[in-house]
């Protein structure tokens, strides 16, 4: 790879072209973004980085150049692409053209596969790798503007251009413990991760002080959310700027459809315009019918479910130590408290569960069944842990 060149800038779309067959004859290529969220409804790319084992090109958006064919690439599941911590650069893609990233291989999932930990920085990996260290001093950098100095190029193309020899490595170690197909499984997943727009019922779930509500309160919380959007799209701004989290919970549970009382809370700085139509979503969501109401189920306060669920915790620390296998990659809380439900509350119906299916249950989920149900018993034998 030819490391010490300045990357090829790609500033037209004749340019741009003949990149996109350049990649595709490839067949493999890497990329990366850098784009600025914090000030519109969607993201603004301001670059994409790409890199194979011969060259390395900068495409600049910004240039007027329409990035759509290099997308249809990323989509294309006859093309492999590499990413590190790419789920916020897939997500472009599914908003560029409303398709989803196919053949997607991310060396930071990868990492979490062979020892060394999740999530795992792209600088780590090189110095792992390579016993090199990335200057990382664009951090902060303002990627609109241009022209582009040296210290930015320079940056971006560091940002692609030692993940190639990352994934060969990591493809070895993961072949020698058998663990590829893991791999593409959870990369498989990353693909699917919903965009903001699509997220639907998760929104309300996420929404900051929503377990407080009632089924009636949470029904207008999930329509202020949804004309939150609408606003946002309208006026081309992130959803939180035009109504906070905390103040679109307060109008959720006082229930108010008239404009002059909503101006009452302090910090709601929406137009009029805006908060007649926040009005109106509150109204139509009182006539809700009792039941389509909204409803999250709130965890139970079982002291039998806290200690399974530490047990079985402590179980997938010890499978994480001896395997390699991250602990976050494997089980988040809510994970083990729907699995610990089963056995603690039978007759309850009981949420999906990822331990239930794909590479967790051949790696860990059958042995933790085996534990809850009472096959398998616990012990400590020398200070460590085992399942008899």
């Amino acid at each position: 790879m030819q490391q010490a060149s300045m990357p090829d800038m790609v500033t037209t779309e004749a340019d741009l072209a003949r990149l996109c067959e350049r990649l595709t004859a490839a067949g493999r290529f890497v990329f990366d973004t850098e784009f600025v969220a914090e000030e519109s409804y969607k993201p603004t790319v301001c670059l994409i980085q790409v890199a194979t084992d011969d060259f390395c090109a900068l495409i600049d958006p910004l240039a007027g150049v329409d990035v759509t064919p290099f997308w249809h690439l990323v989509a294309d599941p006859n093309l492999e692409t590499l990413v590190h911590a790419g789920s916020e650069d897939l997500a472009l893609c599914r908003i560029a053209i409303d398709r989803p990233a196919a053949r997607v291989f991310d060396i930071q999932i990868a990492g979490g596969f062979v020892g060394w930990g999740y999530p795992i920085s792209l600088s780590r990996i090189v110095r792992l790798v390579s016993h090199t260290t990335l200057h990382k001093s664009q951090t902060l950098s303002d990627w609109r503007q241009r022209p582009l100095t040296d210290d930015q190029i320079h940056y971006a193309a560091e940002d692609v251009i030692h993940i190639l020899p990352a994934h060969r490595i990591l493809t070895d170690m993961l072949g020698q413990r058998g663990r590829m197909a893991w791999v593409e499984e959870e990369c498989r997943a990353l693909c699917e991760i919903p965009t903001p727009e699509e997220e639907g019922p998760q929104k309300l779930r996420r929404l900051k002080g929503s377990g407080s509500l009632t089924r009636r309160e949470l029904a207008i919380a999930d329509a202020l959310i949804a004309e939150r959007d609408n606003l946002a799209r309208h006026y081309d701004r992130p959803a939180r700027t035009i109504i906070k989290d905390h103040l679109l919970v307060e109008l959720a549970r006082r229930g108010w459809t008239d404009v002059k009382r909503m101006r009452t809370l302090r910090g709601l700085n929406v137009s009029d315009t805006g908060l007649k139509r926040m009005a109106a979503a509150v109204e139509a969501a009182k006539k809700t019918a009792p039941d389509d109401l909204p409803e999250l189920t709130a965890a139970d306060d079982d002291p039998h479910e806290d200690m399974l669920g530490a047990l079985t915790s402590a179980i997938i620390k010890d499978y994480s130590l001896h395997s390699g296998v991250a602990y976050s990659l494997i089980a988040n809380k809510s994970d083990i408290r729907a699995l610990v439900a089963k056995y603690v509350h039978p007759t309850k119906p009981a949420p999906p569960c990822a331990l239930d299916s794909g590479w967790r249950k051949e790696a860990i989920g059958d042995l933790l069944h085996a534990f809850l149900s009472g096959e398998r018993k616990l012990k400590v034998t020398g200070g460590k842990l085992e399942l008899e």
